[in-house]
């Protein structure tokens, strides 16, 4: 990946423009905020004069959501216009084999293949922005930040009825082409239960397989540190141990450890699926309001550069362009 300097120094024309428009969105907000409240202030003041009444404070309350729809309108347009020619050209200066999609995201489809989270409750709601897609090096991936809940409908004692909605998951969703076949599905987990129950969690886990709950059987592996961090479902005990070698599983550990994050893992298809939960909201624009040529700055493009590698490290962190075994 070239330097910053040269990322910025490329984007430089972009940077300006852009920078340019948005001093000139802020200005015709300014003047709309400015107006409205003028005359939302002035009316009311009037009314209230006038007749004494609470409906004198209508005309402040338009006024109010006037430069409320003002500035969300020009918020989305600033948004929209800093992902499409600012972020589409940083994930290219990445690789130029990556292509990036700012409203669109992993879909339903691929979320319910990982099996990554087959025991919770479906989504109710299923949202997703900034997918990243292509190529490093020999490696396919697609990725993309997803929110999915679920819903539930309560009751009160006078029948009013209540929703609540709970995250299953929020964060960074990856699927990356493998460096070996596979034919069966491998789960890799959280060992939350042996971490706190210990050996009677270990019993629950093993228990959760055989009554239906986790595809296929538990699986013991030598890595004590691994052992004690990760449990692992597969529908086949040798073509797990085939997959999650002693220099894999050292790596998934030290990814975990760097993400601190309860990271969720799959095999399935050939195909590696990962997700990584994180209340971070990636690739966001500066606010409307920021300094002027806030972009033009190499410490932004360096934040926007270092939320890339940190979504793409995977690639790296697993060794997964790696293609001594040959792949068919």
């Amino acid at each position: 990946m070239r330097s910053v300097a040269e990322i910025q120094q490329e984007l430089e024309p972009v940077l300006r423009d852009i920078e340019l428009w948005r001093t000139e969105s802020v200005h015709q907000f300014s003047q709309i905020a400015l107006w409205s409240a003028v005359i939302g202030g002035l009316l009311t003041l009037g009314l209230a004069l006038a007749f004494q009444s609470g409906w004198s404070l209508v005309p402040l309350v338009i006024a109010l959501i006037v430069i409320g729809v003002a500035y969300a309108q020009r918020a989305n347009e600033w948004r929209q216009a800093f992902k499409t020619r600012v972020m589409a050209r940083l994930v290219e200066a990445v690789s130029p084999e990556l292509r990036y999609h700012p409203n669109a995201c992993i879909t339903r489809a691929e979320y319910d293949m990982s099996l990554l989270f087959h025991n919770s409750p479906d989504p109710d709601r299923y949202r997703g922005e900034d997918l990243i897609e292509g190529r490093l090096d020999k490696t396919d991936i697609r990725l993309s930040e997803l929110h999915t809940e679920y819903r539930t409908v309560t009751y009160d004692s006078k029948g009013r009825r209540q929703e609540h909605w709970y995250t299953i998951f929020r964060g960074l969703f990856i699927i990356a082409d493998f460096h070996k076949d596979f034919q069966g599905v491998t789960l890799v987990f959280p060992d939350t239960e042996e971490q706190l129950l210990g050996k009677f969690g270990q019993w629950l886990q093993g228990l959760s397989a055989k009554i239906g709950m986790q595809p296929g059987e538990l699986v013991k592996l030598e890595d004590p540190e691994f052992e004690r961090m990760f449990k692992v479902y597969s529908t086949d005990q040798i073509e797990a141990r085939y997959i999650l070698t002693p220099s894999l599983m050292a790596r998934i550990v030290d990814f975990a450890k760097k993400t601190r994050a309860s990271i969720r893992l799959s095999f399935v298809n050939s195909r590696l699926y990962l997700a990584i939960p994180t209340w971070h909201n990636y690739f966001e624009p500066p606010s409307l309001f920021a300094p002027a040529y806030t972009l033009a700055k190499s410490e932004t493009l360096q934040r926007y550069l270092a939320e890339l590698a940190f979504a793409l490290s995977v690639v790296d962190e697993l060794n997964l362009n790696t293609r001594i075994w040959g792949k068919r």
